[in-house]
């Protein structure tokens, strides 16, 4: 095509082609340049915040003298980040405290050293990343600006052509406008991948620096808790110890570390405890106890422990962590509570015994009193020389029927503390035994002018009870209830059965009452709600808590109401499994 052309024009569009070839090789080399350099730019960048972050953590982990986190940092780096071709960090002393290098990659970006202070040491990090994706983008560039240069000279010789020989310029036009669109195009595009990377390693950057301030926060709060705590390898070697630790145990982190957790192993403690620690934490369990620990000095301290595997990402143990509370307060105060628990059953135990010898004794003597005073009443051996004497005998036997009725409670309510009153039960009539009771205090009743109700449902059921006991609970209510109730007050007995089938018998009535500081007191054995030597009413204090002594001896419960100026509700809860019915198996059994 050329051979066609005249000599001058030949000439005229060789030196156009070569002009414009110069140009756009020109073009083409700044283009590359500019894409070589920012492409290396960014990887410098890139390198020197990896550099200031790995420095910043290091360093961090070198002031607490955490060197196996600084390590664990280092060996996880190059596996996090599979770019990096050499991570080499010197001391200042000339000690590699850690080398990495992959020789396997054949291009590699310029090695980048920073030196990093901590305390009064220097760190020394040199950080080489692959450039192996730079090469290749800058080869891919090249070839792409090669092809655009051909293609540019072809179509602007082909444009020359139409334009020297054909007078066609406007095509030529448009090719130039598109090769300078396309090549914009791939500019923009190069651009964006920068652009991408750039704020993807900002990310990374960014997540780093919360997951540092997470683990810093995170070994703030084990340095500062007030529970010591000390982690161990699977072997029982200890890596790590809070203040706390050095604290309690005297044992300083230097002594701690990659010491056994045996210094801190009391002689008082069974072998079988810390074989059960071992057996349940290696199975992969939680292990809590409390068990008595030793300190450097030799004194020993109770612990609250609670000892926890640490799994891995492969759900692994790796480690152990133990975390030991001071509890040697409470144990002391359990201590003397104990002993005091005990001298006080020492002491209730020799007060009943006590009492039921005193009992005992007395009563000899005083069936004896109570015999010759019954004789001289019914004058046995004859009449007695004067009528004085057979006052004299009444009040004799009266006193001491009365103190042997006190006796007796005594005896009772002895006997319940210590467990040994048997009842010798019978199927009753609860109705016969409080008409029966209400007999006997009629008469006190009607010198009170006190009206008596007794227990009136005809088809009550029958109760498997001790008839004298139930007898004595009787007594003690319903006299209890004349007692505290003034004239003209009303006294009533009731019975009624549950929905479980409880039989709850009831002794009510409309006297003076009681407050509920009263009632606590009149509970407790001899207590007394009116204990001056003036009290108006007798008693000896035994009656309540004897009668609930009884029935809870037959299985059930006392329940008592009562307000101040409104009277006194008695409640007898009887179990179901003491409640008959008339023509049932168990009562004709019985």
């Amino acid at each position: 095509m050329i051979q066609g052309l005249h000599r001058k024009n030949r000439q005229v569009f060789a030196a156009v082609i070569a002009l414009l070839s110069v140009a756009i090789s020109l073009a083409s080399m700044y283009i590359y340049d500019q894409q070589k350099q920012q492409l290396h730019n960014s990887l410098s960048r890139k390198v020197v915040t990896e550099l200031d972050l790995i420095g910043s953590v290091l360093t961090d982990a070198m002031l607490r003298h955490d060197y196996s986190e600084g390590r664990r940092l280092l060996a996880d780096w190059p596996i996090n980040h599979p770019d990096v071709v050499e991570l080499t960090v010197l001391m200042d002393n000339g000690v590699t405290f850690f080398a990495y290098r992959n020789d396997q990659v054949d291009k590699a970006s310029p090695s980048l050293t920073r030196d990093f202070r901590y305390a009064e040491r220097t760190l020394s990090i040199t950080l080489c990343h692959d450039a192996t994706e730079v090469s290749t983008t800058l080869a891919q560039l090249s070839r792409n600006l090669l092809i655009a240069s051909l293609a540019v000279m072809v179509l602007i010789g082909a444009a020359l052509w139409f334009i020297l020989f054909r007078w066609m310029i406007k095509p030529m036009e448009q090719e130039i406008s598109r090769q300078t669109h396309e090549l914009r195009k791939s500019h923009d595009h190069l651009e964006e991948q920068v652009l991408e990377r750039t704020a993807s390693l900002a990310n990374e950057v960014e997540i780093r620096k919360r997951a540092e301030q997470s683990l810093r926060k995170l070994v703030r709060v084990v340095d500062q808790s007030p529970i010591m705590v000390f982690i161990t390898d699977t072997e029982g070697i200890i890596e790590y110890v809070n203040p706390k630790f050095e604290q309690i145990t005297g044992y300083s982190r230097e002594e701690a570390i990659g010491a056994n957790p045996s210094i801190l192993k009391s002689p008082d403690t069974p072998r079988e405890v810390h074989e059960d620690l071992w057996n349940t934490v290696l199975a992969g369990k939680e292990w809590r106890h409390e068990i008595k620990d030793l300190c450097k000095d030799g004194s020993d301290f109770w612990a609250s422990v609670h000892i926890t595997p640490i799994r891995d990402k492969n759900g692994d143990i790796s480690h152990f962590a133990s975390l030991h509370e001071d509890i040697t307060e409470r144990k002391q105060a359990e201590l003397e509570i104990e002993n005091a628990r005990r001298a006080a059953e020492l002491s209730d135990k020799a007060k009943t015994e006590l009492l039921a010898n005193m009992s005992h004794e007395l009563r000899t003597p005083l069936n004896a009193i109570i015999g010759f005073a019954e004789t001289m009443r019914h004058k046995v051996f004859g009449p007695l020389a004067n009528p004085k004497y057979e006052e004299y005998a009444d009040f004799i036997h009266s006193s001491g029927s009365h103190l042997l009725e006190l006796i007796n409670d005594i005896l009772d309510v002895s006997a319940i503390e210590a467990g040994k009153l048997t009842l010798r039960e019978e199927t009753v009539d609860v109705t016969e035994i409080c008409a029966a009771t209400l007999e006997i205090i009629r008469p006190r009743a009607h010198e009170m002018h006190i009206e008596l109700t007794g227990i009136d449902i005809p088809d009550l059921p029958l109760l498997r009870a001790d008839p004298l006991r139930l007898k004595q609970i009787f007594i003690n209510l319903l006299c209890n209830a004349v007692k505290f109730t003034p004239e003209n007050g009303a006294v009533s007995c009731n019975a009624v059965l549950d929905q479980q089938g409880n039989m709850i018998l009831s002794v009510m009535d409309n006297g003076i009452g009681m407050t509920s500081e009263e009632l606590v007191k009149a509970l407790d054995t001899f207590g007394q709600v009116d204990s001056s030597l003036s009290r108006k009413h007798e008693g000896t204090g035994l009656g309540l808590p004897l009668t609930k002594g009884l029935v809870e001896l037959h299985g059930g419960e006392m329940e008592i109401a009562s307000a101040p100026g409104k009277g006194t509700t008695v409640l007898l809860h009887f179990p179901s499994d003491r409640v008959l019915e008339v023509d049932s198996p168990q009562n004709q059994a019985v």
